[in-house]
C-alpha cells in the first residue's frame, strides 16, 4: 500500500493492489464503517454486502459505493470460493458527490449494475490503472491516481441510467445553469425570470412544470446541496460555508440546512469525522 501525503489540495486516497483475489470465507465487519468513501469494483467471481433486511449479491459488472461511516459487512459469496475485486477509500473532490446519484439500496450503500460489456471493461481498466498509478514510483502518483479515479466516476456518471433526464426547455435550462455558476449571488424569481426571456408569471408556471417545483425551492436545495458537498471536503467554516452558496445569515442556514438533512452542519460534519 502506498504512503499517504496530505495536502491542502488534494484528498487522501487509499488503494489496494490491483486484483485482489479474496477466498472462501473472506469477510469485513465494521459496525461504524471508515470516516471516508469506499469504492469496490467486482472484476471475477461474487461478493456479498450485508444490509439491514439482507445482503445482496455482486458479481462482475456491479459497482459499490459506501458513504463515509456507513457499516461494512462484505465478504466473498457462500457458495464461491473467491472474489475479484479493486478497490479503494477515498475522499471526494469538490463536485464528486453529484455524481453520486445511484440506487441507495440501504442506508449509505449505493449501487450501480453495469450491463453494457463495453463500458464495464473501460471501468474496470481505469481503475485498475488507479491502482497501478498509485502504487508507482511516480513523485506525484496520489494526485495522478486521482485523476484516474475521476474519470472512472466520470465514466459511471455518463452511464448511469439515473442521470438520463427528460429534456428540458432551454430557457429553463438555462436558468438552471445560471443558478448553478452564481449560487452566492442574491438571486430572486424576477431576475431568473429576466434570463429566461419570459414574464414573471409565464417563467414561474414553465420552470415548475419542468422542474416540478418553484425556481427558490430549486434554488434553495441547490445551495443546500452545495453545501453539504463544502462541509464533507472543505476545512472552511460554516459560516464561511453559508455565505459561499449564498445565505446572508449563518444561523438561518442551519436551520435550513437540518430541516433538509435532518443535522445540523456541525452534527453532519462530525458524523464525518
Amino acid at each position: 500500500m502506498p504512503s499517504h501525503r496530505v495536502t491542502k489540495q488534494y484528498p487522501i486516497i487509499h488503494l489496494g493492489p490491483d486484483r485482489i483475489q479474496q477466498r472462501k470465507g473472506y469477510f469485513a465487519w465494521r459496525p461504524n464503517g471508515t470516516n471516508d468513501w469506499l469504492f469496490k469494483v467486482t472484476l471475477d467471481g461474487k461478493g456479498r454486502f450485508g444490509i439491514p433486511n439482507g445482503e445482496i449479491i455482486v458479481s462482475n459488472g456491479d459497482l459499490v459505493l459506501l458513504r463515509p461511516n456507513t457499516p461494512h459487512d462484505y465478504g466473498v459469496e457462500s457458495t464461491l470460493n473467491f472474489w475479484d475485486i479493486a478497490w479503494a477509500h477515498f475522499r471526494p473532490r469538490p463536485g464528486w458527490l453529484s455524481w453520486f446519484d445511484w440506487n441507495e439500496i440501504a442506508p449509505g450503500l449505493l449501487h450501480m449494475k453495469v450491463t453494457s460489456p463495453s463500458v464495464r471493461r473501460a471501468i474496470q481498466r481505469r481503475m485498475l490503472q488507479v491502482v497501478a498509478l498509485a502504487k508507482s514510483s511516480r513523485l506525484y502518483r496520489e494526485d495522478f491516481a486521482m485523476n484516474a479515479l475521476e474519470e472512472v466516476f466520470l465514466l459511471c456518471a455518463e452511464y448511469n441510467p439515473n442521470n438520463k433526464k427528460p429534456d428540458l426547455d432551454a430557457r429553463i435550462e438555462n436558468v438552471i445553469n445560471h443558478i448553478r455558476e452564481h449560487l452566492a449571488q442574491n438571486l430572486n424569481r424576477e431576475q431568473l425570470a429576466v434570463v429566461s426571456g419570459l414574464s414573471v408569471s409565464r417563467f414561474s408556471r414553465l420552470f415548475h412544470e419542468q422542474v416540478g417545483m418553484t425556481p427558490m425551492e430549486f434554488l434553495e436545495i441547490e445551495r443546500l446541496d452545495r453545501a453539504r458537498q463544502l462541509l464533507e471536503v472543505s476545512p472552511a467554516t460554516i459560516s464561511e460555508i453559508a455565505y459561499e452558496v449564498g445565505f446572508e445569515n449563518p444561523f438561518y442556514f442551519s436551520r435550513r440546512f437540518k430541516l433538509r438533512t435532518g443535522f445540523s452542519p456541525r452534527e453532519h460534519r462530525k458524523q464525518l469525522g
